[in-house]
């Protein structure tokens, strides 16, 4: 049966509240197994079991209780529960048992991109909450410059994270915490913003406190090109059409104390002038014989602030390619990891010189010796019928004699 008979002996022994307390929000969830649950019987009473099979069809699942009787619990019935004391924080004997929520669900609800509830019941329970961390801060394992740890564990969630994606860090503990637990901002993060003095509610053992650092031009064209990069996964941007374009839609978002006052008219001369004037960390495309009006990062990382000690860990440099000469194309044929005869087809050869295959067995371990031989005939046939058809007889011996290395090659 779907449900556990109405008549016969019930699971023994029944718990009563406060011993356990059930999320009024959890009890609507989807429950798997291995959870640890508190049935309701007929009786009207809970009984603690441990789910060990669940029917999405029938909305049921198979409970083990105390006693190891098992039944089948309509889904309707099933509560999860906490012990007061394994609850972080720990539940308070005056809580309301019918309308307690757990921390997981409070947090599901009141966490949003921008920055948490302010106001409301969750926006409350949320900041009671934040006051005690689910772990213990001395047992994270990090890197020299304090930017992650080894457990993934930040945040009043205890999730993972990644301090240049929208995290603030606390000056007190150190700790990073998301832009979305945070019930602080007025304004969204940027990618790479870390302009701001924070400290967390474990800390003050309350509200957050924030407060926003001053920024120099550089700082502030830096971010933008550090944000645009990470969003647009592009490195270099036009100045008038996308930087300073993203500056002047964003202004009053980006806090920036006694430069929000600079005039319209005047963003563009000096945002322009502090990407000229610091090479050290911006190139522009008139560097790299491009239009002289797209600029980039030198390296893609955050704006640095004036208290690091040391540089940060930053994302290779994004090299740049120029064009390769006729040479250098032929150099590469013949040490080509996919195979020469694919960088052959690109440049063509000389006429006089015959042409060797002397990487022809290195072509991709995936393929199979039936498809190889079939990609090769198919790319050079391809190409001997289109040189055949201009009429110049001095490529068919050529690609002949390279069509029949080729396949005698990969024999």
């Amino acid at each position: 049966p779907c449900a556990p008979p109405r008549l016969g002996r019930p699971p023994s022994p029944p718990l009563h509240f406060p011993v356990f307390y059930v999320c009024v929000t959890t009890s609507r969830s989807r429950k798997s197994e291995g959870d640890d649950v508190l049935a309701r019987w007929s009786d009207g009473l809970l009984y603690l079991g441990n789910v060990k099979r669940v029917d999405g069809v029938k909305q049921c699942c198979l409970v083990r209780f105390e006693d190891n009787s098992e039944f089948w619990v309509l889904r309707k019935d099933i509560h999860s529960c906490y012990h007061p004391q394994c609850h972080i924080p720990p539940i308070e004997p005056e809580v309301d048992s019918n309308t307690w929520i757990c921390r997981q669900c409070v947090f599901a609800v009141a966490t949003k991109r921008g920055g948490a509830l302010k106001r409301g019941r969750f926006a409350r329970l949320m900041q009671m909450m934040k006051q005690k961390l689910p772990y213990q801060l001395s047992t994270l394992d990090w890197d020299p410059q304090h930017l992650t740890n080894q457990q993934q564990c930040y945040c009043y969630c205890a999730g993972p994270g990644e301090w240049n994606l929208k995290m603030l860090q606390c000056s007190s503990c150190g700790q990073w915490f998301h832009e979305a637990c945070t019930q602080c901002l007025t304004k969204p993060l940027l990618y790479g913003d870390r302009f701001y003095e924070f400290q967390c509610s474990a800390c003050t053992n309350g509200p957050e406190t924030i407060q926003r650092l001053p920024m120099s031009w550089v700082d502030l064209a830096h971010l933008v090109l550090y944000h645009l990069s990470l969003c647009c996964k592009r490195k270099y941007f036009d100045f008038d059409h996308e930087i300073l374009s993203f500056t002047n839609e964003n202004w009053d978002s980006l806090l920036l104390g006694t430069l929000s006052d600079t005039p319209r008219q005047d963003r563009c001369h000096n945002l322009l002038n502090a990407l000229n004037s610091h090479k050290d960390r911006f190139v522009s495309g008139k560097e790299i014989k491009k239009k002289k009006c797209l600029f980039g990062l030198q390296v893609r990382a955050p704006p640095p602030l004036s208290s690091d000690l040391s540089p940060l860990i930053t994302d290779p440099p994004i090299n740049i390619s120029h064009r390769r000469s006729r040479a250098d194309l032929l150099t590469g044929a013949a040490t080509s990891r996919s195979g020469c005869l694919r960088c052959l087809l690109v440049v063509s050869p000389p006429r006089s010189s015959p042409v060797s295959l002397p990487c022809q067995r290195k072509a991709a371990e995936p393929e199979t010796r039936k498809s190889k031989r079939r990609i090769i005939e198919t790319q050079v046939s391809a190409f001997v019928t289109s040189k055949t058809q201009s009429k110049e007889s001095g490529y068919k011996p050529l690609f002949l004699q390279l069509k029949t290395s080729a396949v005698s090659a990969l024999k």
